[in-house]
């Protein structure tokens, strides 16, 4: 009897055991999912802490950039404080159709060439290569005025050849087919410029005095200055600028330009834009001296000579536009051979 009491306890007492074991793996479930709950929501938050101070450094440290450079007087003066200040007319407003509004007007030159005047100055030259060409023989000019002894012992010469490309510029400038600066004053300055040029045949103190007065005119027109008003007259090409200067000009730019720039491919591709900038001067060039008045004006050789020379230039600063070397070259051949041709016959 005593053994079946003690057989019962036993088994209570295991039963007892297993209840109790049950009950703490149940609470030891609990508490796990607890502390994983817990460890979740600690690392959100701790994720939102390392976005916020993050956040907050780099707010506290911005990006380091470099210093702006700093240019000397000589280049700050050939630009404009403030670009907008010099833009001529109201500005344009887009119209249906294409329709170019604002137009600036042109005005006619005596004698000026019928196709360019008529409005395909633009086809032979773009205005930036107008006005890069005008700020370059300006420059030479006021080198070449600098010093009266010099210029009258030789340096006539140089500064007639830039006074005379100078004159022919800003007749350009007077009929172009668009916007370009210095409109507006371009006719009167031209032709003090051109009275210049034509009275350095000689190196005198009048034609020093005149041609140090026109470089004076020109660089402050460049710098956005107005220079003295003078009579804007008709003049024709030939009154303008004389044919033999404008002819070394192209000399210069075939030999001293297109020549070399296409002589091989890493040239052509590390001075395009000199490249397009000579060969649209030629292109120009050989417009105006085709014009009435001109020695050869009358001639069909040497009109024909012209229009290849012209011809060829076009084709090299187009070829220039898609990066093509070989046709590049190939123009600059043709141009070289109407030049030479030309020079051989014509030269004067």
């Amino acid at each position: 009897m005593q053994y079946t009491l003690i057989e019962r306890s036993s088994v209570r007492v295991v039963s007892d055991r297993g209840r109790k074991d049950n009950r703490v793996m149940s609470h030891s479930r609990r508490e796990l999912r607890v502390f994983a709950s817990c460890l979740a929501a600690g690392l959100l938050i701790a994720a939102a802490s390392a976005s916020f101070v993050l956040r907050a450094a780099w707010a506290a440290d911005p990006a380091k950039r470099a210093a702006p450079p700093t240019f000397d007087k000589s280049v700050r003066d050939a630009f404009f404080p403030d670009a907008r200040e010099k833009l001529i007319g109201p500005r344009p407003q887009a119209r249906a159709g294409g329709e170019t509004p604002n137009a600036a007007p042109t005005t006619s030159v005596a004698g000026a060439p019928s196709g360019a005047d008529a409005g395909s100055w633009s086809r032979l030259i773009a205005a930036d290569a107008v006005e890069d060409e005008i700020k370059a023989q300006q420059i030479r000019l006021l080198g070449l005025v600098q010093n009266p002894t010099r210029f009258k012992g030789g340096e006539f010469q140089a500064a007639r050849q830039s006074l005379s490309v100078l004159a022919a510029m800003l007749g350009v400038v007077t009929n172009y087919d668009g916007r370009i600066r210095w409109q507006d004053e371009a006719a009167a300055i031209r032709n003090r410029v051109a009275r210049a040029g034509q009275g350095c045949k000689v190196g005198t103190d009048e034609s020093y005095r005149e041609a140090k007065a026109a470089a004076d005119d020109l660089q402050l027109l460049v710098r956005g200055g107005s220079p003295p008003a003078g009579e804007a007259s008709d003049l024709s090409w030939p009154e303008i600028a004389a044919r033999g200067p404008l002819m070394q000009r192209l000399e210069q730019a075939q030999q001293q330009g297109i020549a070399p720039l296409t002589a091989n491919a890493d040239q052509f591709q590390s001075d395009a834009a000199r490249l397009a900038h000579e060969a649209q001067v030629v292109a120009a060039l050989a417009e105006v001296i085709t014009r009435e008045g001109y020695e050869f004006a009358d001639d069909e050789t040497y009109l024909e000579y012209a229009r290849d020379m012209q011809n060829a230039a076009l084709e090299v600063r187009d070829a220039t536009r898609r990066s093509s070397y070989e046709d590049a070259r190939r123009a600059a051949g043709r141009l070289g051979q109407s030049c030479t041709t030309c020079h051989e016959g014509y030269r004067s």
